[in-house]
This record gives structure tokens, C-alpha cells and sequence, in this order.
């Protein structure tokens, strides 16, 4: 080292130490926030304020909601994006049903400069308008009041505009691409179509299209509908491209599109439902390689979802297209499915077994919406479940036909149901059915409560109804409300025949209310009564924090209508016991003796259950000699109940750590997907404590027997098998299982030396994510202490000197 540069650190030896420290966190910093980045950020809170009386809540929502004296049955819209100037011009002729005597006409309009409006009635004789007015507000409203007032007939309303492509990534806007080209994209779920076109921008206002896009003739213009004629002007040296009439549908449906990507095109079968017709898969040029994966599971979706429903896909074309600049993961604009690029492209040669699951679900997600969504629509977006519930059930059902050996029911538990238990158990919850008035309440009104207790509850109400008659009324309530729009209980009374045949004494909608008009959820505790083979149960509200307090202002006293399933050693019950929210306890008996009783028959019941002490300690004999007598999906829910039990101090954690013991025999997937969050949920809690040492061994004695039969080299196994291997070789690592830390140092390192050289050997894609973080890790820990050889060397140098 020379000797000036030597003096300098020696003079500024703090300064280089906390430059060296900082950027080591620098490197730690970046990682974790990798590490977090798939991780859904939107907690569920309760937008509604309880103290407000119900009269004062119908007047804030109509305050928000638009007049229905007043509705649209067409839109002529042209629009006229420039990629040069970033600004966007268009014309919309609205097609008006007044239907009563009005004197003011209001719609949406957000972020548009609105130049010009005309008003005709049929016979064309022009309106007089006396003023307009924006509401600057979050009403979002354009107020057109006129000189007379309208009879109940129609008008056409026409409205010039124009606004700007940048600066937002909702609405109408500009996309930048890798070869520093630009696109044009719309996202208007929920409430941005008004931020492209003036419209009537609320679900129920449903009316027909006539779309127009202006584009450079290099370009191609997507729409919702069949490109139907495209002229040139050759004064703009632009041309236009027209689409067909849609069907009806909502504004927040609607889709623009002007790119210049490839696709690639498939036949859709309908198997005699309707018409075949052809799915096509968009992308940036040279990326067409990667929408294989996506295009074959959009045909095969597609297909399953139209025997499924019974009900013919009502369009003439459906395509999907991979978006750079993309606010959500997709969105299921109608015949014109946009995706986010990570959301939809799969590269065969990089991308891990997750990131095709990823992919598959999300696709299968927005293909079920194009029945369940979008040929019916919710009236207002409180009941925005019956979409994405129900979608998101859907697509797991549809991969799990598409592909078995994915195990997506048995997945259904850890992806979906476990983290909304959790977020459920917390008074920072909200009903399923939600009020919401504003943009701001009815955007966050989109969370895992919507999706993923909306789906749990489905999953429940199919259980007790039976697959194949939720199907048919499934069909039924689509055939009677197509492009209509409707609330939860149109759902419920096509399914209310079904439900009858063998509950005649019944009523589905109470069952159902108790479920979706109050949040969170039972305890059932199990114990045995007096009689022989016969068991007590009660249920209370779940809650993690027993302490917390709470108003009791549910109409439902926060108890629930619960069907109970059941399985011993013996026997696995067909029937159904039901535990009515009007009564104390309810009392099952079994027909024989049993070692063990087990409620809850795979987890499809949306509650948690208790035991007594010696009911867990037969449960958890059974499970230490036989574990596969009780299903994968039951294995996994004993091990999140007895710990959500355990945190909320219901269960002693002894009990649910020697549950966890019988982990040593595990050898599949979902259980030990359900271990691992509870695992590093723990050892995260204990870090700094006398007793993180001792958990970190308990976990590695968990860990060894199965990691011991795990291979580092990758082999040809299937995916459900691939996810549990990456799992324990993950969690081996992260538990400091020698020999994994030491694989894992080892793989980072040669790849960190070698990356970009003749002699790198790439990370395999299924181990990449938990190498790259913990090989970062474990050399930044490497790095540290030669940080502090060097902060020794330095100082012994000063001392010198």
C-alpha cells in the first residue's frame, strides 16, 4: 500500500470504516428489499366509520354516486393518442336514455380538459346548455346544467377533450420500452375510465362501444372488439382503426392499446358452447419467445372455464398482452386482458417452477373474470367480492384440472386461506361486504379480504352445497344476469334450489350473511361430554389479541352459521353437523370409539377449531406414527391452527411444538410450505433472546431428515416435488444446517467471481431467489471481518507513525 495513500486512511481511519460499513448495509439493504418485493402490501382496514347512523351513510353514498335519472346505452368514441407530444385528443358521442324530466346531465371527468360539448335530441335539433362545472373533489363529476329542462327520451351528447399520457400509469398512458420506444395502455379498474373519456364511469351504467384509435401505420391498435376497417389519412400520415360494436359492459372494461408488439395465435375449442374463436398473446418484440408458457395455459383456461360455466365466451376475439409500465399484476379488461411483463412472461430457460405457478394463476384469475366479472358485474363495487372471490377460487379449481400434480387445492391452503386467517383475526378487519363511497375507499376495498376470504368463504359454500351443484347454479346465475349487473344475493338464490334438496329447513342467505356481512371468524372448541363417543362444542370470535375490546356491532353478535365436518381413525363423515348462530353448543356423537376426532375435513371450513389437551395429544400420536392417514391439506391445518392457537395463548406452545415434532416424517409440499412461515415467523421472534440458539437446533433436528434426501443438482422431478425441494434447502440455509450454508456460500461465490465469464455456471432458476439472498448475506458477513483485519492494520499503522 503506498505510504501517502496509507497516512490518508490513517488520518480518516472513522471515515473509512463507515464508508466500508456503509457499503456493506448498502448491499444488505438492496437484498432485502428484493427479498420483500413480492410481498402484498394492502392490509384491510375498516374505511367505514361506525359511529355514522345508516341515514347519514345512504347520504354520503349518494353524495358519490351518480343520478340514475340519466343513463348511457352507447359510447362513439375516437381516440387520438400523440407518443411525440404526450398528449391524447378524443371525441366521445354518448348515447343518453333520460328517464325523467331533467335539467342537469352529470357523469365523470378526471384530469381532462374538456373544449368543447354539444347536446342533440334525435331529430337533431341542438339543446342549449346554460353552464358546465367540474367537481374538483373526489366526486370527480362533470355537471352539465342546461337552458330547459329534457323529456324522458333519447340524446346524444358529444364532448371533445383532450389530456395528457404522462406523469401517471392509470387512465390513458404512454408505456416506455426496452428499445426506448413507447406504447399506449389503459387501466381503468376502478374508477380511472373518466381519467380517458368522459363516461358514466360506475359498474352498473353498462352500454355499448364504437371504438376508434388513431395510430403511426407502423403501429396496430388493439380494442376489446375485432378490428372491423383502418384508414390512412395521409395529411397526418396516421391511420384509423375501427372495432366493432361491443357487447354491453362497464367502463372500468374498456381497453386501448397502440403498440408495435408480435403475438403469437391459437384456436379456442368450445366444444359446441358457442363459436371456436382465436387467442392471441402479445409482447415487445424478440420477448415472443416467452409467451408460450402463458398462451398454452390460456387456451387450456379458456377451454376449462367454457365447459365449466356453460355459457359461450360472448366475443368474437380474446387477447392478452404483456405491458412494461403496469400498476397491477393484470387486469380483465374484457376480450383485451393487460398484464404486467413479470405477470405473463415466462422464459422456459430461466424461470423457476414459482414463477410459472406465479404466471399460470394469475392468467387463470383474469380468464375466469371474463364470465364472472365481466358478462356479470357487481351493482357497486361493495360487493366487488362476488368478482375477485370468486375468481380466485376459480383459478385454482381450473389449474387444478389443468394440472394435478401442481396439488393447487391442496396449495389453496398456504397461498390463499392461512394469511387471510391471520389478517381476519385482527380488529383491523372489514366485512366482505363493504360499504364504500369515494375513489380512495373503493380502491383499497381491493385486498386480500375481497380476494382471498371472498375465495375461502366460496371454497366453504361449494363444500357444504357440493361441487357439482355449486357448478350448476353457478351457470344458472350466469345465464339469467348476463350483461347484467348484480349483488351477492343473486348469486345465492341460483344456488338456493341446490342447497335445498338435502337442507330443506334451511336458509342459504342467513348461513351466508353471517359469513360475508360480519368480519372474522369462529373458534369451535371441541370437548368430550358426558356420553360416551359424544363431544361438546361451542364457538367464540377468534382474535389474536385476547384482550382486545370491541363493540359488538354486527346484527349477527359475531357468531357464525358453522358447518361442521369431521374424521376419526375410523371414518371420515359425509354428512354435514351444523352449528347455527342462534344456539349455545351443539353436541356430535360418533358411532364408534375413536383414538382421534379431527374437525374440519381438509380446512374447507373458514374457522379454526380447539381441543382439549388429550384430544391434541391423540392427534399428535397419530401424526408421529402414521401422518398420511390424515390428508396433506389436514396436515397443514393442524400445524396453523395450533400455532394461531398458541399466539393468541388459547393452545400452551408445548403443545404445538411437540405437534410440530412430527415434521421428521413429512415428506410433502403443502404441509411443509405451512411449517415454514410458522418456523421463520418464530425465529425471527426469538432472534436476540436466550432461546433463539436452542430454536435454531430445534429447527435443524425438524429439518435433517428430509434435507438429508434432497439434491443440490438439479434433476428431473415435477413441480410439486421441485417447490418442497427448494423449500427445504431454503429453510436449511436459513437455519444454518452446515452443509447448506456451506453449498450455498459456495454457489454465490462462484457465481459473484466467474458472472459474465467463459467459466460462470449459472445459479439453477428453482434455487436463485434464497442463494442470491443468503449468499449475499454470508459474504457480506465475510466482508465485515475483513473489515475489521483492516481497521486493525490501520490502527496498529497510526500507533506506528
Amino acid at each position: 500500500m503506498p505510504e501517502n495513500v496509507l497516512k490518508c486512511a490513517c488520518k480518516n481511519k472513522l471515515l473509512v470504516l463507515l464508508g466500508l460499513l456503509s457499503f456493506c448495509l448498502l448491499i444488505s439493504t438492496i437484498s432485502l428489499l428484493i427479498k420483500n418485493t413480492d410481498c402484498q402490501g394492502s392490509s384491510g382496514g375498516d374505511s367505514k366509520n361506525k359511529d355514522v347512523s345508516p341515514a347519514e351513510e345512504e347520504h354520503v353514498i349518494d353524495y358519490y354516486r351518480l343520478p340514475r335519472n340519466v343513463i348511457p346505452k352507447n359510447y362513439k368514441l375516437v381516440l387520438s393518442p400523440n407518443m411525440t407530444s404526450n398528449m391524447f385528443e378524443g371525441i366521445v358521442t354518448i348515447t343518453l336514455r333520460v328517464l325523467e324530466r331533467v335539467e342537469t346531465i352529470t357523469l365523470h371527468s378526471n384530469k381532462l380538459n374538456i373544449q368543447e360539448l354539444t347536446l342533440w335530441d334525435f331529430n337533431n335539433q341542438m339543446i342549449p346548455i346554460k353552464s358546465t362545472n367540474m367537481s374538483f373533489d373526489a366526486k370527480e363529476m362533470l355537471h352539465i346544467l342546461l337552458k330547459r329542462s329534457l323529456n324522458p327520451e333519447y340524446y346524444k351528447l358529444e364532448i371533445k377533450f383532450h389530456g395528457k399520457l404522462i406523469n401517471k400509469i392509470v387512465g390513458l398512458y404512454a408505456s416506455h420500452l426496452k428499445n426506448n420506444g413507447t406504447m399506449v395502455a389503459s387501466k381503468f379498474q376502478p374508477t380511472y375510465a373518466r381519467q380517458a373519456f368522459p363516461c358514466f364511469d360506475e359498474p352498473d351504467f353498462k352500454a355499448t362501444y364504437d371504438i376508434a384509435l388513431v395510430k403511426p401505420p407502423s403501429y396496430k391498435a388493439l380494442s376489446n372488439m375485432n378490428e372491423i376497417s383502418k384508414s390512412f389519412d395521409p395529411t397526418t400520415n396516421m391511420d384509423t382503426v375501427k372495432f366493432a360494436t361491443s357487447v354491453p359492459m362497464s367502463t372500468y372494461l374498456a381497453c386501448f392499446v397502440v403498440c408495435d408488439f408480435d403475438f403469437k395465435e391459437t384456436v379456442i375449442n368450445s366444444n359446441g358452447i358457442g363459436k371456436n374463436f382465436t387467442l392471441r398473446s402479445f409482447a415487445q418484440k424478440g420477448e415472443t419467445h416467452k409467451i408460450d408458457f402463458a398462451q398454452d395455459i390460456g387456451q387450456r383456461a379458456t377451454e376449462f372455464y367454457i365447459k365449466y360455466y356453460e355459457v359461450p365466451f360472448p366475443l368474437p376475439k380474446l387477447d392478452m398482452i404483456a405491458i412494461p409500465d403496469y400498476v397491477s399484476g393484470a387486469t380483465e379488461h374484457w376480450g383485451l386482458i393487460t398484464y404486467r411483463e413479470t405477470s405473463f412472461l415466462v422464459d422456459n430457460a430461466t424461470a423457476s417452477s414459482k414463477n410459472k405457478i406465479s404466471v399460470a394463476n394469475t392468467i387463470a384469475h383474469e380468464l375466469a373474470h371474463m364470465w364472472f366479472g365481466n358478462l356479470v358485474t357487481m351493482k357497486w363495487w361493495d360487493e366487488v367480492w362476488l368478482n375477485e372471490g370468486f375468481a380466485s377460487y376459480l383459478q385454482v379449481k381450473s389449474l387444478n384440472a389443468l394440472e394435478p400434480s401442481w396439488s393447487m387445492l391442496d396449495q389453496f391452503l398456504t397461498k390463499t386461506l392461512h394469511p387471510v386467517l391471520d389478517e381476519d383475526a385482527k380488529l383491523s378487519s372489514h366485512p366482505i361486504v363493504q360499504t364504500v363511497a369515494t375513489p380512495d375507499q373503493i380502491t383499497a376495498i381491493f385486498d386480500r379480504i375481497s380476494y382471498n376470504k371472498g375465495a375461502s368463504v366460496l371454497r366453504m359454500l361449494e363444500g357444504f352445497v357440493g361441487e357439482e351443484n355449486f357448478r350448476q347454479g353457478v351457470s344458472d346465475y350466469l345465464k339469467k344476469h348476463e350483461f347484467g349487473n348484480t349483488v351477492t344475493q343473486d348469486l345465492l338464490n341460483a344456488l338456493s334450489s341446490y342447497f335445498k334438496k338435502n337442507n330443506p329447513n334451511l336458509n342459504l342467505t342467513h348461513i351466508m350473511n353471517t359469513w360475508t356481512r360480519q368480519m372474522g371468524y369462529p373458534v369451535l372448541s371441541v370437548r368430550p361430554a358426558d356420553k360416551p363417543n359424544t363431544y361438546e362444542i361451542t364457538q367464540s370470535r377468534f382474535l389474536y389479541d385476547k384482550d382486545a375490546k370491541y363493540t359488538n356491532d354486527s346484527s349477527y353478535n359475531y357468531r357464525w352459521f358453522v358447518p361442521i365436518t369431521y374424521k376419526t381413525d375410523g371414518r371420515k363423515s359425509e354428512n354435514i353437523l351444523w352449528f347455527p348462530d342462534s344456539v349455545d353448543k351443539v353436541t356430535l356423537t360418533l358411532e364408534n370409539d375413536a383414538k382421534w376426532l379431527k374437525i374440519n375435513n381438509d380446512q374447507v371450513g373458514y374457522y379454526r377449531v380447539h381441543y382439549t389437551n388429550e384430544m391434541w395429544q391423540n392427534l399428535i400420536e397419530q401424526l408421529l406414527s402414521n401422518p398420511t392417514q390424515l390428508t396433506i391439506s389436514d396436515r397443514a391445518h393442524l400445524l396453523d391452527d395450533a400455532f394461531a392457537l398458541a399466539e393468541a395463548e388459547i393452545l400452551p406452545y408445548e403443545i404445538a411444538l411437540n405437534l410440530s415434532k412430527y415434521l421428521v416424517k413429512e415428506n410433502d409440499y403443502v404441509p411443509w410450505e405451512a411449517a415454514s412461515s410458522i418456523l421463520l415467523d418464530l425465529s425471527g421472534r426469538l432472534l436476540n433472546s436466550l432461546a433463539y440458539e436452542d430454536f435454531q437446533k430445534y429447527a435443524q433436528g425438524l429439518l435433517k431428515p428430509l434435507y438429508d434426501k434432497q439434491s443440490w443438482d438439479k434433476k428431473n422431478i415435477n413441480v410439486i416435488d421441485g417447490l418442497l425441494r427448494t423449500r427445504i434447502l431454503s429453510l436449511a440455509t436459513r437455519f444454518e444446517v452446515a452443509d447448506a450454508e456451506a453449498k450455498v456460500r459456495s454457489l454465490f461465490l462462484n457465481w459473484l467471481h466467474n458472472h459474465g465469464t467463459p467459466n460462470a455456471i449459472e445459479i439453477e432458476p428453482d434455487l436463485r431467489d434464497f442463494v442470491y439472498y443468503y449468499g449475499e448475506f454470508s459474504y457480506c458477513n465475510i466482508t465485515i471481518i475483513h473489515i475489521m483485519f483492516i481497521w486493525a492494520y490501520i490502527s496498529r499503522y497510526t500507533h506506528k507513525i
